[in-house]
């Protein structure tokens, strides 16, 4: 079979289309006139989404382009064009954007724009703008490919309860941030027909979501519990309540976790990312991840996760329930080897070697905020194994003498094992939520063993902020400088004598890297 020797590449969709992947918008408006293929290719890409925040289509050029438009992003009011718009064939995605004195004519123009392409959606999210979101709902409903659902600011009226809930059915993906909701559908908490099981539900976040009139005896968060366990294939599921004072709030988080997890366990096993900025005891952590199959992402950052949740975490059994009956079942994988982002309270001050199990048991960890560890933990435990971490924040203290030889001799060490963090962009020695006095960490200095973190070109971001001992000198600054290419930002005394750390702050910034002073 011949080949065309002569075909220019250029004249290849697939090869100008790749290009286009690296091109700005700007870029790609000139290249349009290169050539037919250039244009043919690259005007998809161009109209792919449409922003509607300044300048923005009209007239023929939308007329004749609207068959690329994949993605809206609109605000109050919408312009004229785009109320009446129809045909958009490729139309998946709407986001809009309301304010506080916005009319109901907005929404239903929105309204009218989502039924003309309800066959195409798929993704919506709102911004209301703390205003009504009254006749918004029923038309989500004829939207058959609707999977993804985010909104905000906004209340849930009364008259439209009953419709929320048979949209929240059919999706997949639910985001929902700092809306009220009247009432719950009656017999909601007594469903024996399993009328409010959502069996598409792979994503719940809930952020300020409340219920205005819970039926009584129960709480707001009691009831979205409910929901939430009402969750079969749930995957990833988020809370957080930040409107309440902090008894309130975190008596509201304690009714959440126990409808969602203690009144009928088991229910949620498919769980693999979960987010809960609550109070969690260790033994409550721990019964939870005896449940779970896979984790991927563990957000806790006020769990005291301890001993009796590392041991869960290293386990090679889980808890089934078979036939009403709770058995112990071998795991496939165990939770440390598919974890890859655990956020922990880092308030703790006990040393129990946490910090070292997880580093030095978790292969696929790429994010971790955690608790206190300190140099002899590191240096009398095992190897690290995390080896694509990419963000480190962890209160690292230096429990041994720097100025010694076998002081030095340890921190190296622990150095040495930074060092092979080649992945890693952010690293905090100093991390904590409250303000623990003074923190003596590594001591970043070249005598002291900076030199073997040579290897992590990919830091970006250093801090120290609580550690009142550095002496870093200009030799040690350049070191920085010539080795931590991406380097953006240190946060930290770099030297308590005011003189040398004038010195090294005026270098790293002749290098375009920021130094932040956070006492």
């Amino acid at each position: 079979m011949m080949t065309n020797c002569k075909l220019n590449p250029f004249d290849l969709p697939e090869i100008v289309s790749r290009v286009g992947e690296f091109l700005s918008r700007d870029d790609i408006i000139s290249c349009l006139r290169i050539s037919k293929a250039f244009h043919s290719t690259l005007v998809k890409r161009l109209w792919k989404t449409i922003s509607l925040d300044s300048k923005y289509p009209t007239g023929e050029a939308l007329h004749n382009n609207k068959k690329y438009i994949q993605k809206l992003v609109l605000y109050s009011p919408l312009p004229e064009e785009y109320r009446t718009l129809q045909s958009c064939n490729r139309l998946k995605d709407i986001s809009f954007y309301g304010t506080s004195s916005h009319d109901a004519s907005v929404l239903n123009d929105l309204s009218n724009l989502i039924k003309a392409h309800r066959t195409t959606i798929a993704r919506l999210y709102f911004d209301f703008g703390d205003s009504s979101s009254q006749g918004i709902w029923g038309t989500l409903l004829e939207c058959a490919r609707l999977e993804n659902l985010a909104f905000s600011r906004t209340q849930i009226s009364n008259d439209e309860v009953d419709l929320f809930f048979q949209v929240c059915k059919k999706i997949k993906n639910l985001d929902i941030e700092s809306v009220s909701i009247d009432r719950l559908p009656s017999d909601y908490l007594n469903d024996d027909k399993n009328s409010f099981i959502f069996p598409n539900m792979s994503t719940l976040y809930f952020n300020e979501f409340k219920i205005s009139n819970p039926p009584h005896p129960h709480t707001s968060a009691y009831c979205l519990g409910i929901l939430t366990r009402r969750c079969p294939n749930l995957h990833s599921l988020g809370f957080y309540d930040y409107l309440s004072d902090a008894h309130t709030s975190q008596h509201e988080l304690v009714k959440f976790h126990w409808a969602a997890f203690r009144d009928h366990p088991y229910t949620l096993t498919n769980l693999s990312n979960l987010r809960l900025h609550m109070e969690i005891r260790d033994e409550d952590m721990a019964a939870l991840l005896r449940q779970i199959t896979e984790l991927r992402e563990l957000d806790v950052p006020e769990c005291t996760f301890g001993p009796l949740s590392v041991r869960e975490l290293l386990a090679d059994e889980q808890e089934v329930l078979d036939g009403g009956i709770i058995v112990r079942k071998r795991r496939s994988q165990k939770l440390c080897d598919t974890i890859e982002v655990l956020i922990i309270d880092n308030r703790v001050e006990r040393n129990d070697g946490v910090v070292q199990v997880i580093l030095s048991s978790c292969p696929r960890l790429k994010r971790l905020k955690g608790p206190k560890i300190t140099v002899a933990e590191i240096v009398n435990g095992a190897e690290w194994v995390c080896a694509d971490l990419v963000s480190l924040a962890i209160r690292l203290v230096a429990d041994v003498d720097s100025e010694t030889a076998e002081g030095m001799g340890k921190q190296r060490i622990v150095f040495r094992q930074l060092g092979k963090l080649t992945e890693l962009e952010i690293l905090d020695l100093t991390a904590t939520n409250f303000e623990p006095g003074d923190i003596r960490t590594l001591d970043l200095r070249l005598k002291a063993g900076l030199d073997e973190l040579v290897s992590l070109k990919r830091l970006r971001s250093l801090s120290f902020d609580h550690d009142k001992c550095q002496q870093m000198e200009p030799e040690d600054a350049t070191w920085i400088i010539n080795n931590w290419p991406r380097m953006t930002q240190i946060s930290g005394a770099v030297n308590q004598k005011p003189g040398a750390s004038s010195l090294v702050m005026n270098l790293f910034k002749s290098h375009n890297i920021y130094t932040w002073l956070p006492f």
